[in-house]
């Protein structure tokens, strides 16, 4: 016969809009049932369930918790870990690519010593989207683009200039920062922070220029009339 419990935790949360602090402490929560009330800067939080499941459940909520002072950190002072704003994105992302990307976009961006901690000028809301591209781009490129460093430039240009990934691999080729191998993936032929530089060059002042047509390929407005077009 299993024995059922009622405990009562009560923890300090940030001053995040009210809606995102108990969406992200319901969606923590594995028992049964629960209840949680936010008033002042603290959650309390009723659980009910066999002993086991509601320590399962807490050390979910302090997790949670963790997450939303990480989030609160990047919103009042320009700083969150990585890995809180992997969970914003919902998915995986090079921090190296961000922190250029973020660059590109003219904003001020640093790692901290072990690359767990992001510094930014960018607002969140930026931060968050220009993560998001770069994870999608990342796994557009996976089978096309051959190695981590390649990846991580071409996701951070596209991101970074708001250029899909075939028009800064079409231009990385041109260019000669990229090229192909024997099968046919797109690969780097130099240090991709120095490729990167070299690339982001070209496609600003291919962007300029309106975007000239490309030797073998299309026009730039061609990609964007097939996007539009479905």
């Amino acid at each position: 016969m299993r024995v059922v419990h009622r405990r009562v935790y009560t923890v300090n949360v940030p001053p995040l809009p009210v809606e995102k602090v108990y969406e992200r402490l319901a969606s923590a929560v594995r028992t049964g049932f629960a209840e949680i009330r936010i008033e002042g800067g603290r959650a309390s939080i009723a659980l009910v369930g066999t002993e086991a499941q509601i320590r399962e459940a807490w050390a979910s909520i302090k997790e949670a918790v963790t997450q939303l002072w990480e989030l609160y950190r990047l919103l009042s002072g320009g700083e969150a870990a990585i890995e809180a704003i992997v969970r914003e994105v919902g998915r995986t992302f090079p921090p190296e690519a961000l922190v250029e990307a973020l660059r590109l976009l003219g904003y001020e961006a640093t790692l901290n010593e072990d690359g767990a901690v992001l510094y930014t000028t960018a607002p969140p809301e930026k931060v968050v989207e220009t993560a998001r591209k770069i994870a999608e781009v990342m796994d557009e490129t996976r089978f096309s683009v051959r190695g981590s460093a390649a990846k991580r430039l071409v996701a951070a240009l596209s991101a970074g200039l708001g250029v899909p990934a075939d028009v800064v691999i079409e231009y990385g080729l041109r260019s000669r920062v990229l090229e192909q191998d024997e099968e046919g993936k797109v690969r780097l032929r130099m240090e991709w922070r120095q490729g990167l530089r070299r690339l982001a060059v070209m496609l600003k002042a291919a962007r300029e220029a309106g975007w000239p047509s490309l030797e073998g390929g299309e026009h730039y407005a061609g990609h964007e009339a097939a996007e539009e077009g479905g």
